[in-house]
């Protein structure tokens, strides 16, 4: 501005034209950021978080717990000071420490998401992340209070690409350096693209910004450009409600008790005839009669034709057929 100032003295402020010029050119469209922002932010509020914004720029100390092992963060050449000394490599360096203030005065429970730019050796990139701390539900005399735990963030998650129309989402353990080990899981879209992690904040990174030794804290972080080309724009088509019934096969296995919950839902989906239209597991169990090592796994399969009704025969021979897949790929034993 001072420079354009600066012409417009040197050319002669009597000399400018009165009225502005007309526009020869439309509109342009929207940036997509904006929308995309929009639809985030509806989304978290939505599920009760509040939107929190934190300087990119922060301390060395803060940004190295979410830098990749061996990789510094991006220094700043002439930083204010030392408080702004990097470019954070991850959202979570400035939303754990903004939930940590609160948590400091008071606040038991926390939830703040924010939506920004990100710097990592690849460059520049958009993601939105969240933080999640204390109980998982506004208290009610309803039901007895409970902490938040993993799949309480999981189910944010899934909230945040159904938003998008992305639903083919796969859950995988993560082996992300700040999170805790079996409470972490990699977010991946249709079993390939990664668009980020979810799970437990290490406890001694949790410990280092002040929180209760014992109190365990949630965090996510999704690509949110990722998110965008995998969403459903206007390819979204409506169909039909069911006009035939469906037949409903109930299933109980012994598996082992490391196996993960996406490993068996992959292995029925691949043994499974089309018509399989829904699987459930409605019931998890270890104890008395359970091996060591093993879980009960009760599933609901769920079998229906858009064009006709299916017989009992074919019902229980897709779930025998499951069944058989699901002994020989991970050692499957019926209940």
């Amino acid at each position: 501005m001072d420079l354009i100032e600066e012409v417009g003295r040197h050319y002669g402020f009597d000399r400018l034209p009165v009225r502005f010029p007309p526009l020869a050119t439309h509109q342009l469209p929207p940036e997509p950021r904006i929308a995309r922002d929009r639809l985030i932010r509806l989304a978290l509020t939505g599920a009760g978080f509040s939107e929190s914004m934190t300087f990119a720029f922060i301390e060395n100390a803060a940004a190295l717990p979410f830098c990749e092992p061996g990789v510094e963060p991006a220094a700043i050449a002439n930083p204010l000071s030392e408080k702004f000394a990097v470019l954070r490599p991850s959202l979570l360096a400035g939303l754990v420490e903004s939930v940590a203030h609160n948590r400091r005065r008071g606040r038991k429970d926390v939830r703040l998401f924010e939506s920004g730019s990100r710097f990592t050796a690849a460059g520049e990139a958009r993601s939105t992340a969240f933080v999640w701390c204390g109980a998982a539900s506004e208290p009610h005399w309803s039901a007895p209070a409970r902490a938040v735990d993993f799949f309480d963030a999981k189910g944010v998650v899934e909230l945040l690409c159904s938003a998008f129309g992305v639903g083919a989402i796969d859950f995988s353990a993560s082996e992300c350096p700040y999170l805790a080990r079996g409470r972490a899981a990699d977010v991946r879209a249709g079993g390939t693209a990664l668009l980020g992690v979810v799970g437990q904040l290490l406890p001694a990174i949790a410990e280092a910004r002040g929180f209760p030794a014992a109190e365990e804290v949630y965090v996510a972080e999704i690509d949110t450009e990722a998110l965008g080309r995998l969403a459903a724009a206007d390819t979204l088509r409506a169909e039909p409600l069911p006009r035939f019934p469906s037949i409903v096969r109930d299933v109980s296995i012994l598996v082992s008790d490391t196996l993960p919950a996406g490993a068996v839902r992959g292995t029925i989906r691949s043994a499974a005839p089309p018509t399989l239209a829904s699987i459930v597991e409605f019931d998890r169990y270890q104890g008395k009669g359970v091996p060591d090592g093993r879980v009960s796994l009760s599933l609901r399969l769920t079998f229906r034709a858009p064009e006709r009704t299916l017989t009992d025969e074919e019902a229980q021979e897709a779930t025998e057929r499951i069944v058989d897949a699901l002994r020989a790929a991970h050692g499957a034993e019926r209940r």
